[in-house]
């Protein structure tokens, strides 16, 4: 696992958080956020002692315009006095007729269950703290006669929704809902704060009404209110005492149902509790970092997949917790997983773009277009630092090359030896080899790194015949343009080196080092003495015999190395060998045995062949001058 990667992953989510967590302090989506909440509401049923008698359109037709004569209400209230407790939300602030204000006055008394409402026109904010300036209240008498009053302010919110009420409004009066909870209930509950949220059971007209008519005239018996909550209130939209509540539908809940909502959830204890920001913020982070890890460790398909089921879950605890009465933030925590998603999916782009670029600036000199490729499509195969790996390595040199040169202008030279490189680097490249640099005239190349490549020493093999090939055709080219040729070496060895990133931090290159190397470029050399194009190590001969043609052509002792090793001569393609090659092995074996005349005989047959000739001068020295009787049959290198 990437410290620095999950490092990385896990900023992005506090980033996220972070930024959320801010956006949500502005206030930005607020009122999309009450819209989504507010679709959460309802679904519940109206407590069956908590009633309302109404001011409805039948009632203002049958008694006539408003305001009515107040014996109107003196009589409902007489029929009332059974009822635990009578909340009146209608205003009484003026005196009317002398006779008529004393009647109400007087029941009002008599009856000991009502309570009045007082209404704030006018407030004062200190701080953060909104108080009551300017009352209403109900004419001296009447204020005097009721057991209770209490304000009917309700909180209207910016978007014109009503959702909650201030319980801290006013220091002399509760509020009206308030007054009448704690006169119904025994051990009601104190209940404080400027926002409490209600928690509307329904769309309007959910509680049990009743026509004030029905009630004056005995269609609804008296019995219908004994001991329950009463709320006398208008109803009918002419009056416009009506809100916009959450359940409202596009249709308007009258106030003195608004209070019946109020005293249902003060009942129940059932009023809503918005989630705190720091438990907002530990959800956005979780979130994002469920999200984030999930894309990093697992996929972006997965983590899109589980992003889906997060959202569904998430949801689901909304609702849940919301039934449970806690406001659940909606969008912030589903934002955050977006948000964490496409933030990690960019991260992702632009660090796999930054990699393609350190791999394109890395490799892009080295290998072909297939190798970065392949590189890009599974990065994962790659390490950038030194690593030890089996290779095969490549090293090739002009024959002749100071006789070569003079016989060309400068310009002449360099486009000679460009063209000759641009053909010899391509070959490399088509194979799968990392060209891993240019000293002067001579190339060096490997298989087998960056990318493992278990056919390396195929590759490097087939390569190089490829290259004798392409020098040829190179040769006649130059020769029909009357310019002068070369001939190339080429030495391959396989075995474990050190290859990677190397040079200084703000220059390097990536290359391959250790004793595997140094070989590879001694055979090169090796050439010469054997009048070759291509020496193979035994390392190298042992991958490859199967598919090509080889000639074995000594054991060999190189400077500074104790260990013997057999060296051989790459041919062609193919795994038939020529009679000249079976000649000279079968002397070969001869000239290891000490049998110098069997064996120059046979070199003989071919003595136009370049190793035959080395060897017919070998085996006639060793006839003159015979080597120790500990000899192994090893030919020591005496330069590098």
């Amino acid at each position: 696992m990437n410290n620095q990667k999950v490092i990385a992953y896990i900023l992005i989510s506090l980033i996220c958080s972070s930024l959320l967590l801010g956006l949500y302090g502005i206030g930005l989506f607020s009122n999309i956020e009450l819209v989504l909440t507010d679709a959460l509401y309802g679904g519940k049923t109206a407590l069956p002692n908590i009633k309302i008698i109404g001011v409805d359109d039948k009632s203002l037709q049958k008694i006539g315009r408003w305001p009515w004569n107040r014996a109107v209400f003196v009589e409902t209230l007489s029929l009332l006095s059974e009822a635990k407790i009578v909340g009146v939300d209608i205003a009484f602030f003026e005196e009317s007729e002398k006779n008529s204000d004393e009647l109400l006055a007087a029941q009002v008394k008599k009856n000991r269950n009502v309570i009045m409402p007082v209404e704030y026109t006018n407030f004062i904010q200190t701080g953060s703290k909104v108080a009551g300036n300017e009352l209403l209240e109900p004419y001296p008498a009447l204020k005097e006669a009721t057991i209770n009053l209490g304000y009917v302010n309700i909180i209207t919110d910016n978007d014109g929704i009503s959702r909650a009420i201030n319980l801290d409004l006013s220091n002399e009066y509760e509020n009206f809902a308030y007054a009448i909870y704690k006169h119904a209930i025994d051990g009601a509950k104190n209940y404080f704060g400027s926002r409490f949220v209600i928690n509307f059971i329904g769309k309007p007209y959910s509680f049990e009404y009743y026509s004030i008519t029905d009630v004056i005239d005995g269609v609804v018996s008296a019995k219908v209110f004994k001991d329950s909550i009463v709320l006398i209130g208008a109803t009918s939209p002419d009056m416009h005492d009506d809100y916009f509540v959450p359940t409202s539908s596009g249709k308007a809940m009258p106030g003195v149902e608004v209070h019946a909502n109020i005293i249902q959830t003060m009942i129940l204890g059932s009023q809503l509790e918005k989630q705190n920001w720091f438990s907002l913020f530990f959800i956005i982070l979780i979130n994002g970092l469920i999200i984030t890890l999930v894309c990093y460790l697992i996929s972006f398909r997965i983590g899109f997949i589980v992003s889906v089921i997060m959202n569904i879950i998430y949801l689901f605890f909304v609702i849940s917790y919301f039934n449970k009465n806690s406001i659940l933030n909606i969008l912030y925590p589903l934002f955050s997983i977006w948000l964490s998603y496409f933030s990690s999916l960019c991260y992702s782009y632009l660090n796999h773009k930054k990699h393609k670029k350190e791999i394109l600036n890395a490799f892009g000199k080295y290998v072909s277009s297939d190798v970065i490729a392949e590189i890009l499509k599974n990065p994962d195969k790659l390490r950038l630092g030194g690593e030890k790996k089996e290779i095969t390595i490549f090293f090739s040199d002009i024959r002749g090359f100071t006789p070569f040169s003079e016989k060309l202008t400068p310009e002449q030279l360099v486009h000679s030896l460009n063209e000759y490189l641009t053909r010899m680097t391509t070959i490399i490249m088509k194979n799968g080899g990392t060209v891993d640099k240019y000293m002067g005239d001579a190339i060096m190349a490997f298989w087998g790194a960056p990318l493992n490549d278990k056919d390396h020493a195929v590759k490097a093999c087939a390569s190089s015949i490829k290259m004798m090939s392409e020098l040829k055709q190179l040769q006649s080219e130059w020769e029909s343009q009357s310019l002068p040729t070369f001939d190339i070496g080429i030495g391959l060895n396989t075995g474990f080196a050190v290859v990677g990133n190397m040079g200084s931090y703000d220059r390097f290159d990536y290359t391959a080092m250790g004793d595997t190397v140094n070989l590879g470029s001694r055979l090169e050399g090796t050439n010469k003495e054997y009048c070759t194009h291509i020496i193979i190590s035994q390392f190298t001969q042992k991958l490859i015999k199967n598919n090509f043609v080889t000639r074995k052509l000594d054991m060999v002792r190189v400077k500074g190395k104790n260990e013997p090793i057999t060296i051989y001569e790459l041919v062609s393609f193919g795994n038939e060998k020529s009679a000249l090659i079976l000649d000279f092995e079968k002397g070969f074996e001869l000239y290891q045995q000490k049998k110098f005349d069997s064996a120059l005989n046979i070199f003989k047959k071919h003595g136009e062949d370049g190793p035959s000739k080395v060897f017919i001068s070998r085996c006639e020295e060793f006839l003159k001058n015979p080597p120790d009787p500990n000899w192994d049959g090893v030919w020591v290198m005496k330069s590098k």
